[in-house]
């Protein structure tokens, strides 16, 4: 019998590596996680490797090629703006996966892949402007333009965690700071409610809370207007036909109400808003299309 032909693709997220095997239709065939955390970058690549090792071994499988969705910004061979995994931008990791698997390698930031996953076959496809929007632990957007995924001149467009919140916010990028992800992202809220409300509390525990208690529902109505204020001045500068909301927040009615909103009041033209196609393994799908690139 003649051996399946398959990719092998990497999602490297802050807190786990998401490792899958498909076929060259782009179908997942396995999948495993890793978790990340207190690992060295040069060790968790090593480690995922071997994962992905294992899941090749464990079939009757050809590899043609390894796609990666990357945290942080890729920038030629270099990997910058990636604090959730420390030494990570001091690695090649493109040529470290070459040289385990001698096939071409693939590698892009994790939501400019999932924005290629949605507008290769998911809520994209067909539009001649779009843009995604990732609503997670971290924040960050995609812009398309007919088939392309726009990437700017360092690699970094769509750093939308760094955007400014107003005019007088000196808490930029070079002070160290993200302004629009600390305030929104899912590890930003459930810093400002420990603050706010004296206990721990997640992103979802928050919202989740909120239906029932006026406190925790203004806190949460206050993170949806400035999620909405953002997404609205992104979509005055691109004026793409249609939003993807993706990430962990993505299922919630109430931000997606909020942002149609703010769109309908203050947007020339406003794009029409939906939900990932890819129900929060938009980047996973977006490495295996960076791998299928090369088939």
């Amino acid at each position: 019998m003649v051996p399946l032909n398959v990719i092998l693709a990497y999602d490297f997220g802050g807190t786990k590596v998401g490792i899958a095997v498909a076929d060259t239709s782009g179908k997942r065939l396995h999948y495993i996680r890793v978790k990340t955390s207190k690992q060295k970058a040069a060790d968790l690549v090593r480690r995922v490797i071997h994962k992905g090792r294992e899941l090749l071994n464990g079939m009757d499988a050809h590899l043609v090629s390894v796609g990666i969705a990357m945290c942080g910004v890729v920038c030629g061979n270099r990997i910058e703006l990636i604090p959730n995994i420390p030494g990570m931008d001091r690695l090649d990791v493109r040529q470290m996966m070459y040289e385990d698997f001698q096939v071409p390698v693939k590698i892009e930031n994790d939501v400019m892949a999932a924005t290629l996953a949605e507008l290769r076959k998911g809520a994209l496809k067909g539009t001649d402007y779009g843009l995604y929007v990732n609503f997670g632990t971290g924040i960050a957007a995609g812009f398309t333009a007919g088939d392309k995924v726009m990437r700017g001149h360092n690699g970094a467009a769509g750093e939308i965690g760094y955007l400014l919140k107003n005019r007088d916010d000196a808490k930029g990028f070079q002070s160290g700071h993200a302004p629009f992800e600390e305030y929104a992202g899912g590890s930003g809220i459930a810093q400002r409610a420990l603050a706010a409300f004296g206990q721990p509390l997640t992103a979802k525990e928050l919202f989740e809370q909120s239906r029932a208690n006026d406190e925790t529902r203004c806190f949460v109505e206050n993170i949806f207007q400035e999620m909405s204020f953002q997404v609205a001045n992104l979509a005055i500068c691109w004026n793409p036909e249609r939003i993807v909301i993706g990430g962990g927040m993505a299922a919630l009615p109430m931000l997606r109400e909020s942002i149609i909103k703010k769109l309908r009041s203050c947007v020339p033209y406003p794009p029409e808003v939906v939900q990932s196609a890819f129900t929060g393994e938009a980047s996973l799908y977006g490495a295996i299309e960076l791998a299928l690139s090369d088939v």
